[in-house]
């Protein structure tokens, strides 16, 4: 009985260190955006040593891919609805939109100077279209070719933060007017309005 719980125990403490690390990642990575975050200071701030990052994720290279698989996680929970429900799926997008986009079109601008935000921004573009396939699935798969790959880039385009920024940041629209307009512009391109 006593084995088991040390077990139990271990695990759950290797789990804690783990989370910190990719926490620790993540707020360095947000707060500085620097191609090489040195792992002195992810460990400093997740209250371990390098050489535990290096047990945990074996390089450096390790981690940030963890930590870039760990965030897509965390998006693809936020924004996760009933297949079909495109209203629930904006209000969701808009809700992180509000919650990261300033931060994103930050990084949006800095892709081209640091590898390592490229990277970030990469996966980011890559989630939003599998986000576009899953949500407007029913309104491409009758679609083929040309017709498709057109329909996808306009309801890819639409629902992008770029579009987020426009209307909330420079046109100064409220949340609700924001969702509204995107709602409204998705309808549109879907043959709804």
């Amino acid at each position: 009985m006593t084995r088991a719980y040390t077990q139990t125990n271990r695990a759950e403490a290797t789990e804690r260190t783990r989370r910190a690390i990719l926490d620790a990642t993540q707020s360095l990575f947000r707060e500085e955006k620097l191609n090489e975050l040195p792992l002195e200071r992810i460990a400093e701030r997740a209250g371990c040593s390098s050489r535990s990052i290096l047990r945990h994720f074996g390089s450096r290279k390790g981690l940030f891919t963890a930590a870039i698989a760990d965030a897509e996680a965390t998006v693809i929970r936020s924004r996760g609805v009933e297949h079909g429900d495109i209203a629930a799926a904006i209000s969701r997008l808009v809700d992180h939109y509000e919650a990261t986009g300033d931060e994103v079109i930050r990084w949006l601008a800095a892709a081209e100077s640091y590898p390592l935000v490229r990277r970030v921004v990469e996966s980011g573009q890559r989630l939003h279209q599998s986000w576009v396939d899953s949500v407007f699935a029913a309104d491409l798969k009758s679609l083929k070719g040309g017709e498709r790959r057109e329909r996808r880039a306009v309801l890819a385009g639409i629902t992008d933060v770029y579009v987020w920024q426009l209307l909330r940041r420079r046109g100064r629209l409220s949340r609700v007017a924001t969702e509204a307009a995107i709602l409204d512009l998705v309808e549109h391109a879907r043959g709804r309005r």
